[in-house]
């Protein structure tokens, strides 16, 4: 890692768009990338796939949802990095259907990764953001974060409930010129999909790479600018 690289850390970086931004931030020397996945193999197979600067990339495997595992995982980027200039909270998980069939488990799960992880991985990169007087905290609530659709229920609870607190957050922050942008995107071609109904056509999706470049252009721009929310749908399949 060279001084002058900001330090990013990816949660959900082990597919989907997380894994989309990892790839696009190691093309440019200005990143040092950590990501985090649930799960061993999922990380192993992003490895393969990046094929990742060994100087500028770290890979955890991290529960977002336990404390212990959040701990973890931001004590090793500070002992592989030295610091987070910049948290992307991209884990999360759906669940669609008519709301008198969601059950009290899946009401649950979802709460505990949309909004416990979020909340647990930005409070315990402030310390350090703060320290450093300056960080971005960059969340993905998608378009469900300020729409809504029928048989969405919870997981529209669970997209507002992100945007209500990056924004309430913000006011707490900002003096420390910390700053945090929303990314509210249509539906995206990611495993997302896979295990729910109702799956939009692929040429309706965006693709995670579009998602990551806008969050790579998010990071490139000068410190005295900030993008406090991004709308990005596909033309064709607008909310």
């Amino acid at each position: 890692m060279h001084d002058d690289q900001k330090v990013v850390l990816i949660t959900g970086g082990s597919s989907g768009i997380g894994k989309a931004t990892a790839k696009r931030l190691l093309t440019s020397p200005k990143f040092a990338v950590t990501i985090a996945g649930r799960t061993v193999e999922r990380l192993e197979t992003a490895l393969s796939e990046l094929m990742p600067p060994a100087d500028s990339f770290h890979a955890v495997q991290a529960d977002v949802t336990n404390p212990l595992d959040v701990e973890r995982l931001v004590s090793s980027t500070l002992r592989r990095f030295g610091r987070i200039d910049v948290l992307v909270n991209s884990a999360g998980i759906g669940a669609i259907g008519p709301f008198l069939e969601v059950d009290s488990s899946t009401m649950e799960q979802l709460w505990r990764v949309n909004v416990l992880g979020t909340m647990l991985l930005t409070q315990a990169v402030l310390p350090y953001m703060i320290e450093q007087k300056q960080g971005l905290i960059i969340n993905l609530p998608g378009i469900l974060g300020i729409k809504t659709i029928p048989n969405a229920a919870l997981y529209c609870a669970t997209k507002h409930a992100v945007i209500g607190f990056s924004n309430a957050l913000l006011q707490e922050v900002k003096r420390h010129n910390i700053r945090i942008t929303n990314i509210c995107c249509s539906g995206v071609d990611t495993p997302f999909w896979d295990a729910l109904q109702g799956r939009p056509r692929v040429e309706l999706l965006l693709k995670p790479e579009e998602v990551a470049e806008t969050i790579y252009q998010i990071l490139m721009q000068p410190p005295h600018l900030i993008t406090n929310q991004v709308l990005l749908q596909h033309a064709a399949h607008q909310i």
